[in-house]
């Protein structure tokens, strides 16, 4: 059977008046990504022209507080104290105010735990996995392993352009006719703004970097609880530490720190402990390694690597050092 899906159907079932055949025939229509979209679209544009009441949770916690301040009721009687065959009694007026009172915080709760998966469409990948997204104003984007990236369903590209990542990703914006900023969000505290640019980003728990290919960027950040800004050329780099230290400069990480999409790791005097680092956030390895004269040791140099063990077996080879993996569990020593 054809399933045709309309606009009207959609918002008479937002409304409670689909039949029971209409409402399975969109649970199968909504099995197609697409059609989810347009679905989250259609009710955005329904709850626009039928505003949904709101129920005023603060205002009805305030007046429950008021009554029972004003009201105290008796403490009741124990069971053993109870007449065995007292008549039931109608239910007190606070017990209502409280059953109503817990149901529309229940409600709130709710609500509030699904909306970022209502508001928001968020991109993930899987350790070793790499993902190729295309935004809907024709921008790209590269996400890393491990990473994942939070993008508005309603009004982006119209409205806004704000998306937010944790973990790495190389971003291909699309210039607007209207110039509207794209802005890359991080949990740490610092942010994006771009106008049409090319450009790596890197923000995970060990520190954050930006690496700027083409155009311009301005790096924004949080130091001593002020806001500050510093502007990025083709060929800087930016490095932001775990206490929101930044340092500028030039680097060739420009045309070579995007290499993961290919599978090849680049490293530019990078200590061994970074290196584990890279292990724990791309891989989900435990990283050990015997000795501090070890982890300050520095790599450097370019090899292809399409899985995790044949990473290992370059980075013994490049620092002639014993590699032993068990599991999840990765042990680096001098031989």
């Amino acid at each position: 059977m054809k399933t045709n899906i309309t606009k009207e159907l959609i918002f008479d079932h937002f409304a409670r008046k689909a039949s029971p055949l209409q409402r399975e025939m969109i649970e199968d229509w909504l099995r197609t990504e697409a059609n989810e979209e347009q679905y989250y679209e259609w009710l955005e544009e329904w709850e626009n022209k039928y505003p949904q009441y709101i129920a005023p949770t603060d205002q009805i916690l305030e007046q429950f507080s008021t009554y029972l301040a004003s009201h105290p009721h008796p403490i009741e009687s124990t069971e053993e104290d109870a007449p065995v065959d007292e008549p039931t009694v109608a239910r007190p007026l606070w017990s209502r105010w409280l059953v109503a009172a817990t149901t529309l915080i229940l409600l709130g709760m709710g609500g509030w735990m699904f909306k970022d998966n209502i508001l928001y469409t968020t991109y993930r990948t899987a350790y070793g996995e790499i993902k190729t997204i295309t935004l809907s104003d024709g921008s790209l984007v590269k996400l890393n392993t491990n990473s994942s990236l939070r993008v508005p369903r309603f009004g982006f590209g119209q409205h806004n352009r704000e998306v937010y990542l944790v973990g790495e990703a190389n971003f291909s914006i699309t210039h607007t006719a209207e110039h509207q900023k794209f802005v890359v969000k991080t949990p740490k505290d610092f942010e994006v703004v771009v106008l049409g640019t090319e450009f790596t980003m890197y923000a995970r728990q060990h520190n954050s970097k930006v690496v700027l290919k083409k155009g311009k960027v301005q790096v924004r950040y949080q130091e001593a609880n002020k806001q500050k800004e510093v502007m990025m050329k083709p060929g800087d780099l930016v490095t932001i530490d775990r206490k929101n230290r930044v340092e500028l400069k030039t680097t060739q990480q420009a045309q070579t720190s995007s290499e993961w999409e290919e599978k090849r790791f680049v490293f530019e005097e990078t200590t061994l402990e970074e290196v584990a680092y890279l292990l724990q956030e791309n891989y989900g390895l435990e990283v050990e390694i015997k000795g501090q004269a070890l982890s300050e040791r520095v790599i450097m140099g370019s090899f292809k690597a399409n899985n995790i063990d044949e990473l290992l077996q370059s980075i013994s080879e490049l620092l002639d050092i014993d590699v032993v993996r068990q599991g999840n569990h990765v042990q680096l020593a001098d031989k």
